[in-house]
């Protein structure tokens, strides 16, 4: 007979990571089921190479471009999945995948902010969409729980709408970014510059050591200051003994018995291409939302003809992520020239965040929701600011170092509006190498999101004119869907069956036994970086299905 587990969860990513995590503390046996290969992050990286020793200075061979995405890099490649093998079809978008232990966090940007009270009720405020079933007061625990497990570093600043977290100390601003801050809060009363909040250990915690200040963080911290699932959640779940990892399985559908309850996940070993199938008591979805949302559309069978968990017909809609509309970076004069200070070798996340300012006091004509901005002060290893100063030689490097320490630059993240008619669907014909059908995508920008786009780009401008920053270079067009990788919403959580896929806990309306622990459960997306509210949700979910195993619902 197969071995039945307790759980069975899908993806060792923020989302899969936590759950598993959690559920190995509770005393539960969990299978945790991974799409690709584990690696060493001390060991199968290279955390410290220079671009000049790679041989396209760190770039994708380009007789190999064509099988990796944008974010794909020579330090970062094992982790991403090969496009060729995992196509999709449908309207354009920038699906960033990866598919190892550990998921994106092993490379991701670290940005950590808290959800507000306003953005679990934004519906009771400008009334597009619906509400949270869940609200600020019920998350506001396991946000400090995740914090207080994973690290985030940040200021204390008080404000309503960008909760604080329990931090770790900050770390300190750079020149340039100590500049813009006053110009910009002079000038204008509702703008806010303040520390980026970034999972990263500052200090000693959990018996981590801390960030060495190397500014390599995407490359995979090999001693785990910056958080990852695979270097920060899965040791403590191997510690318990209580965790099985079955690597190089995709997840292709979850089964269900003959009473409606899921009884397994079949996946398909991804080397030999054969079925297998994992049995629990309990199925944890925990892919990332749009791979979570594939598994249940591709459950479907006689008794689901749209997809498992599908009675609403909810399941693939409500798609919302964030709008990238307008990046700039400039040159503050005053500090030009200035000695640098190894601003490169910060911690990813900690340079500088504006947050919302628009429709919170008072309503914009033109849009409903709001945006904020991300960015730093100071100069990476090898600036890319460099490339939009003229020059050769020896003149130029000269130009290129009077301008390190003066340069400062800010990108836009706005929120997207849940749409039912941004939606993704299994596609008919195409399938990836494993045979499994892949996703269509029905995704644009919505005259919400254009018209924000427009401020979002006029306000960057008022900020760098207030400062007095020369303008190097900026970017006015938004990117296309996907690229802000904040994918949330297509199997979002309510409290009518009949409008949502989950309820408050994660929980599937249709078959209680399974659950979906990443940002498919979303609601609404906010212009905040998604990942701190993954973990804090998968947390919560899990001690749920901890307190109902224990209590005897799942048998």
């Amino acid at each position: 007979m197969p071995q039945v587990y307790d759980a069975v969860v899908v993806g060792s990513g923020a989302a899969g990571g936590m759950a598993a995590t959690e559920l190995c503390l509770k005393g539960l046996k969990v299978l945790l089921l991974e799409a690709g290969p584990q690696h060493n992050i001390a060991t199968d990286f290279h955390h410290h190479f220079k671009p000049y020793q790679f041989p396209f200075r760190g770039r994708i061979r380009p007789a190999e471009r064509a099988k990796y995405n944008y974010a794909v890099n020579a330090w970062n490649k094992p982790s991403f999945i090969n496009e060729l093998e995992n196509p999709y079809t449908g309207t354009k978008f920038a699906w960033v995948r990866a598919r190892a232990v550990g998921g994106k966090t092993l490379h991701w940007g670290l940005v950590s902010l808290r959800f507000s009270a306003r953005d679990f009720q934004a519906a009771s405020h400008d009334g597009f969409g619906e509400n949270w079933p869940i609200t600020y007061d019920d998350v506001e625990p396991y946000y400090t729980r995740v914090e207080e497990m994973i690290g985030v570093c940040g200021h204390t600043d008080h404000l309503e709408n960008n909760p604080d977290s329990h931090f770790l100390k900050p770390v300190p601003f750079t020149c340039p970014e100590f500049e813009f801050k006053g110009a910009v809060e002079k000038q204008f009363a509702d703008r806010h510059v303040i520390h980026g909040r970034s999972a990263t250990a500052t200090e000693p915690i959990n018996g981590r050591a801390p960030c060495h200040y190397c500014g390599h963080c995407n490359r995979v911290c090999n001693v785990a200051a910056s958080f990852s699932s695979a270097g920060v959640l899965l040791p403590m779940a191997e510690k318990t003994g209580n965790l099985t990892l079955q690597t190089n399985a995709v997840a292709w559908k979850v089964l269900t018995d003959q009473e409606g309850k899921a009884k397994s996940v079949l996946y398909i070993d991804r080397l030999t291409r054969q079925p297998r199938e994992a049995m629990g008591k309990v199925i944890v979805l925990g892919a990332g939302c749009l791979e979570s949302t594939r598994i249940l559309l591709n459950s479907k069978d006689s008794e689901h003809p749209d997809g498992l968990a599908n009675s609403s017909g909810a399941l693939g809609h409500y798609f919302c992520e964030q709008i990238m509309a307008g990046d700039i970076t400039g040159v503050v004069p005053k500090l030009r020239g200035r000695r640098s200070f190894a601003d490169d070798a910060r911690p990813n996340g900690t340079g500088i965040y504006i947050p919302r300012f628009r429709n919170l006091s008072t309503k914009s004509p033109n849009f409903i929701r709001g945006y904020g901005f991300e960015g730093g002060g100071g100069s990476e290893e090898f600036p890319g600011f460099a490339r939009k100063i003229p020059g050769f030689g020896a003149k130029f490097k000269e130009d290129v170092k009077k301008n390190y320490a003066a340069v400062v630059g800010i990108g836009s993240f706005g929120e997207v509006l849940a749409r039912k008619e941004n939606y993704v669907e299994p596609d008919p014909v195409v399938k990836d190498a494993w045979g499994i059908p892949v996703l269509r995508f029905h995704i644009e920008w919505g005259p919400n999101e254009l018209a924000m786009a427009k401020d979002m780009v006029e306000t960057q401008r008022e900020m760098f004119h207030a400062a007095g920053a020369e303008v190097l270079s900026e970017r006015t067009t938004s990117l296309p869907p996907g690229f802000s990788i904040h994918e949330a919403g297509t199997a979002r959580m309510g409290d009518d069956p009949r409008k949502s896929v989950l309820n408050k806990f994660n929980q599937s309306h249709d078959v209680k036994n399974l659950f979906v622990v990443d940002a498919a459960s979303f609601v609404s997306s906010t212009e905040k970086n998604p990942t701190l509210t993954i973990l804090t949700l998968s947390m919560r979910a899990a001690d749920f299905i901890a307190d109902e195993m224990r209590r005897g619902t799942f048998r």
